[in-house]
């Protein structure tokens, strides 16, 4: 096996990272899979917020709806480190698989309307040299109708603290006034994307600015929450 076919094995394996079935075609997770995913919403409600337990941990005040691929553990928190912080790309492939999978099913509510936009959390220009890439846009802009999905709605204009490891109270002191907009929003109705929610202090900042901005309704869709302990 020359290098270039060991770098392409690596980079996207060959078989289902949930049952390890042999793929073709450049897939990750198998057509089964993608079916019998279990994730945090089973029962297809459009806005997690509606929800007791989540409503309790997440306080959000400027986000009107939520939604929701599975709470941050495994396989999908695996798969982000692995994405994030390794570039592992076939594990976006994956997770940008079961995103395609659960919208389109979100879609054949009755209720169910698509935003007019949809837009990525953008990283500060610095994390982004640092990184490489951003890892938000590459989940969501393959598992979304492209002609929603709008990258450069959003701007962060200075670079912040890493959230990681800030609590609540000071996630939202951190990202005051990080956000420039860079596009009129009036009267629309917009999405926010991105990996994983903590505190829905980056979300709700980016929500609030958009809400002043005259837009309609802002959602939050992420892969994973992250449960209180």
């Amino acid at each position: 096996m020359d290098a270039f076919t060991k770098a392409c094995a690596w980079l996207f394996p060959q078989y289902c990272q949930l049952c390890a079935q042999p793929l073709s075609g450049g897939q990750q997770v198998c057509a089964h899979c993608i079916k019998a995913f279990n994730g945090i919403n089973t029962d297809l409600e459009e806005d997690l917020l509606l929800r007791a337990d989540i409503q309790r941990q997440f306080p959000l005040r400027y986000i009107d709806s939520l939604q929701a691929l599975d709470w941050y553990r495994p396989p999908l928190s695996t798969w982000l480190k692995q994405y994030k912080y390794q570039q592992r790309m076939y594990r976006q492939v994956a997770i940008s698989s079961l995103l395609s999978h659960y919208f389109a099913q979100l879609a054949t509510q009755p209720s169910w309307h698509w935003p007019h936009l949809v837009a990525p959390i953008p990283l500060a220009p610095s994390r982004l040299v640092w990184r490489g890439f951003n890892q938000v846009v590459r989940l969501w802009q393959d598992a979304l109708p492209p002609q929603l999905f709008v990258t450069n709605l959003l701007e962060r204009h200075h670079s912040t603290r890493a959230q990681a490891r800030l609590g609540a109270r000071q996630r939202r002191k951190n990202l005051a006034q990080a956000f420039n907009l860079k596009a009129d929003v009036h009267n629309l109705d917009i999405a926010l994307v991105d990996d994983v929610l903590t505190t829905g202090a980056t979300l709700d900042s980016a929500a609030k600015l958009l809400k002043a901005a005259g837009a309609r309704s802002v959602s939050a869709w992420v892969v994973c929450l992250t449960a209180k302990t």
